[in-house]
Parts: structure tokens; sequence; C-alpha cells
């Protein structure tokens, strides 16, 4: 017996750990977004559901004989294709450098099919591991088999858990393949083991148990039935992404963060499937109620959130940062935690667990395509959390009403009054809290509603019909969530002139509310962040604004560079780069004769930036001449170095943000590498380091001293509303353009008290410089 759950334990490790480790690899090919690990998400999702698929089909259709044929016929095939890939790529699962896009026109298409002839099939293998083995165990063994699922769970998250502490800071990704290759041989042999228990097994006995059983104890399983199977999984995947997405809104996507949400996906499955007896609704139900309400709180009115939270915290960003991430997993864990136990309360007898499996692969591939493909397509704004949150509150109901046995059937009047006044108190916190007509107006439906319901006539109908109080108590909460859901989805684009959303995120123009038309200005907004902003009035119109102010590191540079002194103005001409176009505010420096050349991924970004009847106009404006190259800014440059095209930068700006931080893969060894070859010898790097959360003065300092360059870092805080607090790190191989006295006088040391290793594209953490 124990050959089995070896092999299980050993293909969910693996399944787990190539998740990671592929999408860290591929990251920067896309710009760094997070949309990418949602993308991989998708991908994974799909192959498990192919997975589950097949081991339905053969274990349905084939004798065990035949199943141990094919299944080892398509194991060998595997190893023998990651061989041939490690002699094309030099290694057996990551792609070769031939295989970066220049330019993603179709990053979700062009990262599946990236995913698919990288790790594609030996993805398909493993994820028919957990359903085909528990099937075979079925086959030879007496003992349930679910108690399977929970350890591949277990698993799956100990590849987790062990990647970002183990194995990403000791091991490069090429190692890291490379040991994952071996394992899989491991693996195949180990599935041999099985293959050859089954073989030697007596199959036509195995079978005659097993009719017998299904005779004796199998129900038919109902349309219904399977459709909540279907979407009690697709609600938990769904939330899984929305919850990713979320936590990597404003800080740099990389592997710990995704791993966060999906370990807590993976622990809800160890826990539900290891014993019915661990998920009980008396305690996850009322956790489910109280979760849903502070996450609603916080998604709702994060401003008003966070202003609190800085009255009463010493470190306001940090204690933000962590209650945002905090109250996202209680939310999480709290419903797929109801999803997966209820599915555990459905599941069938162990004849039909290839079937079970298979609808809760399909719920799970339905909830990625809503939240990486769908959602994108047709949501101006990241609803798909609302969304989830829905579902679940639906689905619960739906649960609940099916089973007469369940609470919300209970004729007790102390539990009716109980949930009756918790709905109220619902009601009435969001109410205050969210402080509009919206959620107030909600909470005085339900109290009108529920004097009607209770107070009927001359008697209290409370305690002659508790259960229908009950059920309607939870109805009502349920219209507080959906009417709350609204509120923030229309609140937060209720001010906008222009909303878009794409791969790479949602970008949306506002008017910044001037008090008068002179000052009148418009700003775009990546979710809670802002990426620039132009005055409306003729003459303050190509002023420069926000993190670009003549106080600031970019303005001070660009003012004063030592062309700009000399005695005749054709030589005042720079070549500037500019990684990150925004609004184009980095053109207002630009003067005739001078070159800026930007980079720019994000299509949407480009069109704001120059439709010629737009909300900016810095790039038409600009006396110098203005060039965007389409594409990610580092594979960009690293093509016109590698092709002899070198821009020889007088200055190069590093300005691209994904939400409140720029990419990981643009502060890495490998990224400065190729900064300094399109640099001028006396050429000059601008990192925009300004963020809420994370101290980037460590990361560019070792950066600096690896290259022995010369520079500091200014920090701008500006008077008034005009300017933005900035900070940004000049770097330059030569003195020339740093010493001149109004850039000197600003400079700070990058030398800092906090240590941390070089960030390369094999490492980076980003724990060592939370604020």
């Amino acid at each position: 017996m124990r050959i089995y759950p070896i092999t299980i334990f050993i293909g969910a490790f693996l399944l787990f750990q190539v998740e990671p480790m592929i999408a860290k690899y591929i990251l920067p090919w896309f710009g760094g977004s997070a949309a990418v690990w949602t993308t991989c998400l998708l991908f994974f999702q799909l192959l498990l559901l192919a997975g589950y698929t097949y081991a339905h089909v053969v274990e349905s259709r084939l004798t065990s004989r035949t199943q141990v044929i094919v299944h080892l016929a398509l194991l060998v095939s595997c190893v023998m294709l990651a061989a041939w890939l490690a002699m094309v790529w030099k290694s057996p699962i990551l792609p070769g450098a031939g295989w970066k896009p220049r330019q993603p026109d179709f990053p979700i298409s062009q990262i599946l099919l990236l995913l698919l002839v990288s790790i594609g099939l030996p993805y398909f293998v493993l994820s028919t591991t957990g359903p085909l083995l528990q099937a075979w165990f079925a086959r030879t063994h007496e003992a349930s088999p679910y108690r399977l699922y929970s350890l591949s769970n277990l698993g799956s998250l100990l590849a987790l858990v062990t990647y970002p502490f183990v194995v990403e800071p000791r091991l490069s990704l090429r190692t890291q393949a490379a040991v994952w290759f071996a394992l899989f041989v491991l693996f195949t042999i180990a599935m041999g083991l099985c293959a050859w228990v089954l073989w030697n097994a007596s199959a036509v006995s195995s079978r005659e148990n097993i009719e017998k059983d299904v005779r004796a104890k199998a129900v038919p399983i109902t349309v219904g039935t399977y459709l909540l199977w279907i979407g009690l999984a697709a609600c938990a995947s769904l939330m899984l992404l929305a919850s990713t997405e979320r936590m990597t809104e404003d800080i740099s996507p990389i592997p710990f963060l995704w791993i966060v949400p999906l370990a807590i996906y993976l622990i809800s499955f160890v826990i539900c499937f290891d014993n019915e007896r661990w998920y009980r609704r008396g305690f996850f139900h009322p956790l489910l109620a109280v979760a849903i309400p502070m996450g609603l709180i916080w998604i709702a009115d994060r401003n008003r959130a966070e202003l609190f939270l800085t009255r009463i915290s010493s470190e306001p960003a940090q204690t933000t940062l962590l209650m945002q991430i905090s109250s996202i997993c209680v939310l999480l864990f709290a419903i797929c935690m109801v999803c997966h136990g209820e599915l555990v309360r459905m599941k069938p007898h162990k004849r039909n667990l290839t079937a079970f499996y298979l609808m809760v692969s399909i719920g799970g591939v339905l909830g990625g395509v809503v939240g990486a493909v769908i959602a994108p397509t047709l949501f101006l704004g990241n609803w798909e959390l609302l969304i989830a949150i829905s579902m679940c509150t639906v689905l619960l109901f739906i649960v609940v009403m099916r089973d007469e046995a369940s609470w919300i059937h209970e004729r007790k009047p102390v539990v009716a009054i109980a949930v009756a006044t918790g709905t109220l108190a619902l009601a009435e916190l969001i109410g205050v809290i969210g402080a509009t007509r919206t959620y107030n107006l909600a909470a005085m439906v339900l109290i009108v509603a529920f004097g009607i319901l209770v107070l009927r006539g001359n008697r209290i109908s409370v305690l002659s019909r508790p259960g229908v109080l009950l059920q309607f108590s939870v109805l009502a909460g349920i219209f507080v969530i959906a009417a709350v859901e609204v509120a923030a989805a229309v609140n937060e684009y209720r001010s906008a002139l222009m909303v878009t959303r794409s791969f790479y995120g949602v970008l949306r123009v506002a008017s910044d509310r001037a008090t008068t038309p002179e000052w009148l200005g418009y700003e775009l907004w990546n979710g809670e962040i802002l990426h620039g902003m132009q005055f409306s009035a003729p003459d303050k119109r190509y002023a420069p604004t926000t993190y670009y102010c003549p106080g600031s590191g970019i303005g001070l540079l660009l003012a004063n560079h030592p062309n700009r002194s000399e005695p005749d103005p054709k030589d005042w001409g720079l070549r500037v780069g500019v990684v990150g176009l925004g609004t184009g505010t980095v053109a207002v420096w630009g003067l005739t004769g001078d070159y800026i050349r930007y980079y720019e991924i994000n299509p949407a970004i480009i069109e704001i930036a120059t439709a010629s009847n737009g909300y900016f106009t810095f790039v038409h404006d600009s006396a110098a001449k203005v060039e965007i190259i389409p594409g990610d800014g580092r594979l960009s440059m690293e093509h016109e170095v590698a092709s002899g095209n070198a821009q020889n930068f007088d200055v190069l700006v590093i300005d691209a943000f994904s939400g409140d931080a720029i990419p990981v893969h643009l502060l890495t060894r490998e990224a400065m590498r190729i900064y300094l070859n399109e640099l001028k010898p006396d050429g000059v790097l601008a990192i925009h380091i300004t963020n809420r959360y994370l101290d980037l003065v460590p990361i560019t300092g070792e950066l600096a001293r690896a290259f022995n360059l010369r520079g500091g870092w200014i920090s701008y805080v500006p008077k008034g509303n005009v300017c933005t607090e900035s900070d940004w790190v000049l770097l330059s191989r030569s003195t020339k353009v740093l010493r001149q006295p109004e850039i000197a006088a600003r400079l700070k040391s990058l030398n800092s008290p906090t240590r941390v290793r070089l960030w390369t594209d094999d490492y980076s953490n980003l724990f060592q410089i939370l604020r």
C-alpha cells in the first residue's frame, strides 16, 4: 500500500514545484505583469482538466493491463522528449532564448503556447496521477481512496512552501529545472512499480467486487449535483485568481505573493479531503459571515480604511499592506473552506470518483477562464473578487436549502433572532463605514422589511415561523452584500472620464476635481496609483507635474545636464531613453534637438498618451523628437544591443511600473548590463523608486556596487498639490554629470543599514525591503 501514496505525493510535489519555476522564468518576457501568473494558472487548470479527463476515460473504458501499457508509454515518451529538449535548449523544460517574444501582441495566447511547448506533456502526465492512482488503488484495495487526494494536496502544498524559502534562494532556474527532471525520472520509476502492482492484481475479481459494491451503495447522481460540484469548484478557483490579482496590485509580482493564495487554496483541500469531521458548518459558515463584510469594507472604501490605519499605526504603509493582504487571505480561506467542504459533503461513492474529480476540474477551469480571459475582456474594473463573493453566498444558500438537515431549516426562535440581528448589524456596519447613500439605503430597506415581517398584524411571527425568518435573514444578508458590491464597483469609476482594461491592468483617466477652472487637470490612474497628471489650462498645460517636477531627481538631471550649458544651442541636444510611457510627462523636458525614445509594453498606455484628441498632450507638444517603441523595454533594448544598434543615450530613465512598483526584472544584474550597454560612457541611469511599501534604495545600492557606479538618490517632498513626493536614483560610470552643483547638492548616499543580496533573474526577495 505504500507505493501508491509515495508516488502520488511525488507527483503532486513535482506538479506544483514547476508552476512558480516556469512562471518566474517567463515573467520578464511579458513585462513583469501580475497577469502573467494569472495566465499561467489558467494553463495549469486547463492541463489539470485534460489530465482528469484522461484518467476518467481510461479508467472507465480500458482494462487494468491496457491502462498500464498506455500510461507507461506516455511516461517514457515524456522522459525522452525532455531529454531531447535538454540538448536543444540546454534545459529539459525551460525554453531557449529564441522563444522570447519581441512584441507580445497577444500575451495570453503567446504564454499558453510557450507553456504548452515547454512543459505541456510532462505537466499533463503529472496531472493524471491523483485520480488515476486513486482509481488503481480502489481496484486493488478495500480502503477508501479519498484520503489519497488529501495527501496529493499536501505534496502540492509542500512544493509551494519550499519554493520561495528553500529552492528559489539557493538554486538558479536552470539548476532547478535539472533537479526537477531528475525527480521526474524517479517519479516515472515509482509509477512503474504502481503499474506492476496493478498488472499482477486480479483485475477480474477486482472489477466484480467493484460492481457488487456499486450495486449495493452507489446512488444516482443528479444534474443539480453535477452543477453544484462545478459551481463550488469554479467559485474557489475564481477567488484564488482574484485574490492573487488584488495582492499583487501595488507590489511587484513575485513567486511568494503567487504562492500565498495558492497555498491557502491547497490547505483547504488538504483539510476537507483528509476527513469529513474537519469541516464543520458551525464554525466555517460564521467565519465566512465575518470575513465577507470585513473584506468588503476594505474593498469598497479602501481610502477610509487606510486613513484609519494611518491614525492608529506608527508605520502606516507597512500596516496597511499587511492588513490588506491579511483580510484577503482570511476571506480566501473562508470561501475555499466552504466551497471545498461542501464538495466533500457531496462526494460520491468511490466508483464515481474520477467523474467527481473531472467535475471539480471543469469548475476550476471555468473559474480560471472567467478570471484570466473573460474578466479582462468584459469588465472595466477588477470585479472578479466581488463576483467570487457573490457566487459563494448564492451557492452556499442553495446548498443549505437543499439539505433539510442544515441550519437554515432550524426551527428554534433564538437561532432565527440571532441571524436576523447579525444581518441588521452587518447592514448598519457597512452603512456607517461606507458613509454613502447606497449603503445607508440598503440598511434602511432591511430595517423596514424586518419590521413588516416580524410585526405582522398583532402577533410576532418570529415565534410561530422561525425557519422562514431565518431564511429571510440570510437572503437579506445576500442583498446587503450585493448592494455593497454594486456600490463599490460604481463608486470606483463614477468620476472617471475614461476607463480601459487590458492584459496589463485597469487604467482610468479622471479629473483632479480642482476648485477653480484654471487648476483643472486630468490624471491617469492604475488601480490606486497615480501615473501622471496634466493641466488643461493653456498657460499650465506644458508644466511638469507629479514625479517629474523641477525639484525631482529626473527634473534636476534633465534641467542641469552639462549639455544644457554648452555655448552653442546646437550642442544642447540630449538622447534620452525612457522605459515606461505613462502620460509622457518626461517629454516636457525635451528641447529642440533632443531625441526621446520611449519603450512601452501596454498598447492602451500608448493610445492614452498619444491620442490626437486625448486628455494628455505631453508627447505631441514636446519640442524634442519623440519615438515610441512598442514592447517590453528590457527585451527591446536587449535586441538593440545584440543587433549592434545600441542607442548611446545620455540619459536612460527606468520608469515602468506595475501598480506601485517597478517590475522586479528591471532591477536585476542582467537588466543593469543591458542598460549600461545602451548608455554613453558618461551617460546617467535614472531609476524611479517611489514606493509606499518597499524601500528600493538598498537594491539599487547593491547594483551600483556590483557595477562600480557613482551616484546616489534624491528624495523630493514638494509643497502644494502640483507635484508629488518622489524618489529617484541617479547612477553613472562617470562623475561628469552628477558633479553638477544643482545635482550633487541633493544626492544622498546609497549606503543603507539594510543589507540585501544582489537581485538577479534567478533571485529576488521583497521581505528584506518592506518599509
